[in-house]
């Protein structure tokens, strides 16, 4: 690798991981606020919203972005991404409306499902546009673009509460604010990165095809996470559910942290499947299975020491009774970042059916264990069925790239081809 690359991957991994846990400490943020400024039940109530719109951004972003970075031939043309992203967020604002008004939610909660839906929207159109900087290796600006979306999102919210003590209102205004990022921050400088004159590049038809089973995984992935949380929320109430969502959300905010990191070193792996380099593929793979004990552990140890103080903090004496869901959050963070680089390279070597069938396993596993624990452990009960829902998806999804990548690197010496 040339120095010039190594600097620009060094200072990718750095601004994208920064703007990224800036952008992921803002959705914690406003759990924060809204928990001490209007209590758990408020609290509930944004937590619903969060969780019901994180199948709508599946939907929006289609699974398509690794497609996209990874379509290095330029099979579909940048136009053809974009227009096939006014297809798929429409089509996620509709259906989550609906799904907010059949389901037997109050009029208060639908109406924070909806808003939350505005801003979740917003980030799934500027994924297309991110897609563009990401293939010119500009993965820092990305990082800097979300560092100052969570910047507005956290000055809106926290302006919002302020004014009108309403998270509705607090939620219209972040709504409102990340849309005008979107137009004047995000599409001026991804419009620089893309080529959106160039013509044919196949249909937006074709593509969502194609595109269809990293669709269908992206949907099943969200899922698993929102089955567990939405079975928490009807058995155990909404304020219940708000501590629940309250103490995970940290030791999240670190999992995400850390795909984040993983990221820019995306594009090495693509180029080494490309290239049958069987020797840079196995040890990005074998650095990744050596990172999951160590994150385990220093976030064991973390949330031991540090948890409760933290907790306390943010949140108030109350939030105390719950601390004994700190560990099992540790161990469901560190099995969803093995999950997510897994279902990342099945995405990237076109494996769609052992993507498929890795989130059908953990979709199948959180219908079949959420009830039960709940019943039997309540809120507790939902932290271990996320980790037995996580452990399943992440065995299948191991089991089957492995599989793929012994069949492509057969034959191939250690140095590649």
């Amino acid at each position: 690798m040339e120095q010039n690359e190594r600097r620009q991957l060094g200072k990718s991994v750095i601004w994208n991981t920064l703007g990224n846990i800036i952008y992921l400490a803002a959705q914690y943020v406003l759990q924060i606020l809204i928990t001490r400024m209007s209590g758990n039940y408020a609290a509930g109530l944004l937590s619903t919203a969060m969780a019901v719109t994180n199948i709508t951004l599946s939907v929006a972003n289609y699974g398509m972005r690794s497609f996209q970075i990874s379509d290095l031939e330029r099979k579909y043309s940048d136009r053809t991404y974009l227009r096939s992203r006014w297809v798929t967020v429409a089509a996620a604002g509709v259906g989550t409306a609906l799904f907010a008004f059949c389901v037997s939610y109050s009029a208060e909660q639908r109406l924070a499902i909806v808003l939350y839906t505005l801003i979740r929207l917003s980030e799934g159109y500027i994924d297309v546009w991110h897609g563009y900087l990401q293939r010119a290796d500009r993965m820092d600006l990305v990082g800097r673009l979300f560092g100052l979306r969570g910047l507005v999102t956290m000055a809106g919210f926290g302006l919002g509460l302020v004014l009108t003590g309403s998270l509705n209102a607090a939620l219209a205004l972040v709504a409102a604010l990340n849309w005008l990022c979107v137009f004047a921050a995000d599409v001026p400088p991804a419009r620089r990165a893309a080529d959106l004159a160039a013509a044919g590049g196949g249909s937006v038809r074709l593509l969502l095809w194609e595109c269809a089973p990293l669709a269908v995984y992206s949907f099943l992935n969200s899922s698993i996470g929102s089955v567990v949380k939405l079975f928490c929320e009807r058995v155990c109430g909404t304020e219940a559910f708000g501590a629940f969502n309250n103490v995970f959300a940290p030791v999240q905010l670190v999992q995400v942290g850390a795909m984040y990191v993983f990221a820019p070193f995306m594009m090495i792996f693509a180029r080494a499947w490309a290239g049958r380099d069987r020797r840079v593929f196995y040890r990005g793979l074998a650095l990744v299975g050596l990172a999951a004990p160590v994150l385990w552990v220093c976030g064991a140890v973390g949330a031991a020491r540090l948890g409760p103080f933290f907790l306390r903090v943010m949140y108030g004496e109350a939030i105390l009774a719950y601390t004994g869901l700190l560990q099992p959050a540790v161990i469901a963070a560190v099995t969803n970042l093995l999950v997510s680089v897994f279902c990342y390279l099945l995405a990237m070597m076109r494996g769609m059916k052992g993507l498929i069938a890795g989130n059908l396993a953990g979709i199948a596993a959180a219908f079949i264990v959420s009830q039960p624990l709940l019943a039997a452990f309540g809120t507790a009960g939902a932290a271990w069925a996320t980790v037995a829902s996580r452990a399943v998806q992440a065995l299948v999804c191991l089991a089957v790239l492995l599989w793929q990548c012994r069949r492509h690197f057969a034959g191939q010496d250690s140095a590649g081809a």
